[in-house]
């Protein structure tokens, strides 16, 4: 038995050296190999602790501790004294070598399941059995810890990486797979290397749709008279090394750049609904305006149609004065008429006051003002020096992916000369090589999705926006004067409204005074001229001012759709595009780092099975051993069983 544990005991010290380097030494450091043998079902029956204690500053004696029992030396003539569990090791200046049993539980504990051509069997019914076999060994991490993140109690596993392999024989299966493992067919046999580990989903709190982390081995073969040989499991805390967790150093640098970007996109928003806000009630007071400008159009119109039979009357009665005494109380009628619907117009143009229209176009313009320059703000922020860092990061991630992969090549190209056992632990390295290969490439995935996203901010489409609303800020600039003008409309009306009564007034005294109507018919006839004159411009003037008004409206209401366009587009924007990016950034992929560091933590204080001094330094690994599975060795198995019994 030592001497096949001893044979194990170098090829898994190789298979260590090249997982992990050896941290410097400080006092005495304690190197532990948990051998453990199984039943066919993964049922632990008896285990071995071989320990070695690395005598660097060749003391002459060992202080140890170890709750191990049966305790022997096993690579020299050293003694020890012990008290209860303290060791004391006569070293003479050498390491020192020993082991002894145990019956504490393994921190992994496997159960093995069997089917044959899809129905679970028992490992004594599928020996011998022909058909098509899976074989599932699902591993339970037992290493359970409550630590604080964020503020949170979380329960968090020690990071185990478990290896298993074996041999199988081609001549009696073939079709052999493996899930998240590696098979090397070398034409007699296939060796088989699956990794697991168990409790890591759990840990970084992920959802198998994001990333599917393995706790679990299958192996399936169309097999004829089955049998197989064992399988050996590797175990070690030894995930991830400190210099690993390096890459999250220059991701806080990003975390605060994300939380400028989120702000900033967040003032876009409340921006772009201020200016919705601003043209709905520009547009609803231009609706107003463009109805009363209507009303005085429509009057103005109606006045200077009707002025023009009284400006025919007055022509004619001025040529016609024998029938002027009955004219005159025509045109008294009629004038009396105009003076009521040009005080109409006046109060109808009174109805919105010049300074409530010009303040509120005044008040939109003053309100697009700090929208630009928000809008400058984000188009003028610079984020190549993002984009460099996370293009730094996915560089120096490929540059460890090109490592990896040459280290790989190196290591397959010894593996075909070397002996099975040598050969097994080089490829646990491969393998364990790849999956760092694929954790790095899933952060360049992740990078390069951050690094589009600043790339997509761009500051080309924001200026293109800032000109549209620069051009109707000018706009509506530009419209103050035209609004200004249509006010200065309003003396001219006054002035008529004041004319027309006097000529009323003087319409009713020809009336009455027939005598004196030639002169006054005379004088009437000249001021009639000059007031149709003035009404000819005045409808003029209006028809236009109409038009302008009509076409303002329709600004206003594209104004207003467009700026509605604009608030529900950004909205969308910042709640699809920006604040997703922000919050997955700044949530899930804090937690994980957070997650991460942690069990960093629990790997670095994982480092004994059995007993250790504090000021000692230790690292342990497991290696499980399963009993071989054929139809003698069940039958011997069974009759050890009732031995026991």
């Amino acid at each position: 038995m030592n001497k096949i544990l001893k044979k194990i005991t170098s090829s898994t010290l190789l298979g260590t050296m090249l997982i992990y380097t050896t941290s410097p030494i400080f006092a005495f450091t304690k190197d532990e190999t948990v051998y453990s043998k199984m039943d066919t079902s993964g049922n632990s029956y008896n285990t071995i602790v071989n320990s070695h204690i690395i005598n660097s500053e060749q003391a002459e004696f060992i202080n140890d501790l170890s709750d191990l029992l049966n305790i022997m030396n096993t690579n020299g003539d050293e003694t020890f004294t012990q008290n209860e569990n303290t060791l004391i090791w006569s070293a003479n200046g050498n390491d020192i070598y020993y082991n002894g049993e145990t019956q504490k539980k393994l921190p992994i504990e496997c159960k093995i399941k069997y089917e044959l051509n899809g129905n679970e069997v028992s490992a004594n019914e599928i020996a011998g059995k022909s058909g098509k076999v899976k074989i599932i060994l699902e591993y339970t991490n037992n290493d359970i810890h409550t630590v604080t993140i964020n503020g949170k109690q979380e329960t968090l596993y020690t990071p185990f990486v478990v290896v298993c392999g074996t041999i199988i024989n081609n001549e009696k299966n073939k079709n052999i797979t493996i899930t998240n493992g590696k098979l090397i067919d070398d034409g007699s046999k296939t060796i088989a290397l699956g990794i697991a580990t168990p409790g890591l989903q759990e840990s970084l709190n992920l959802s198998k749709s994001t990333i599917d982390i393995p706790s679990s081995i299958e192996l399936t073969m169309e097999a004829t008279d089955f049998e197989l040989g064992s399988m050996i499991t590797y175990i070690t805390p030894k995930i991830l090394e400190d210099e690993d967790l390096s890459i999250f150093n220059k991701v806080d640098d990003i975390f605060s750049q994300i939380n400028t970007l989120q702000s900033s996109s967040h003032q876009l928003v409340e921006g772009a609904n201020t200016l919705k806000e601003g043209a709905s009630t520009y547009s609803e007071k231009s609706a107003e305006f463009n109805s009363a400008v209507k009303q005085i159009s429509d009057g103005i119109s109606y006045v200077n149609s009707n002025y023009t039979k009284i400006n025919n009357g007055i022509s004619t009665l001025q040529q016609s004065a024998p029938t002027l005494s009955s004219g005159s109380k025509t045109i008294s009628d009629g004038i009396e008429k105009i003076s009521d619907a040009l005080n109409t117009i006046n109060s109808s143009l009174s109805a919105v006051p010049e300074s409530e229209v010009i303040d509120g176009i005044t008040q939109i313009s003053n309100g697009l003002t700090p929208i630009i320059a928000g809008i400058n703000s984000v188009a003028t922020t610079d984020n190549s020096a993002k984009i460099a860092e996370l293009q730094a990061l996915i560089d120096q991630n490929t540059i460890c992916i090109s490592n990896l992969k040459n280290a790989n090549t190196s290591l397959e190209s010894q593996i075909a000369s070397l002996p099975a056992d040598q050969a097994q632990a080089l490829q646990v390295q491969v393998d364990t090589n790849k999956n760092l290969i694929a954790l790095l490439e899933g952060n360049n995935t992740t990078h390069e999705t951050t690094k589009q996203t600043l790339q997509a901010t761009d500051a080309t489409q924001l200026a293109q926006l800032n000109s549209g609303l620069q051009s109707i800020q000018t706009g509506l600039t530009q419209l103050l004067p035209g609004i200004k003008g249509i006010y200065s409309i309003k003396p001219v009306i006054n002035q008529l409204a004041g004319n027309s009564t006097l000529l009323a007034k003087g319409s009713k005294e020809l009336s009455g005074g027939a005598n004196q109507v030639i002169d006054g018919v005379n004088a009437l006839a000249y001021g009639s001229s000059q007031m149709k004159d003035g009404l000819n411009t005045l409808d003029s003037g209006a028809r236009q001012l109409s038009i302008a008004s009509n076409q303002l409206t329709d600004g206003a209401n594209t104004l207003s759709v467009g700026t509605t366009t604009l608030a529900e587009g950004m909205t969308k924007f910042n709640d699809e595009g920006i604040d997703k990016i922000c919050n997955y950034i700044n949530g899930n992929l804090k937690d994980v780092k957070v997650r991460i560091e942690k069990l960093q933590d629990l790997s670095n204080e994982y480092n004994t099975f059995s007993m250790l001094n504090d000021n000692d330094k230790g690292t342990v690994k497991f290696i499980l051993i399963t009993d071989s599975l054929n139809k003698n060795s069940l039958s011997k198995e069974n009759n050890d069983n009732k031995d026991n019994e």
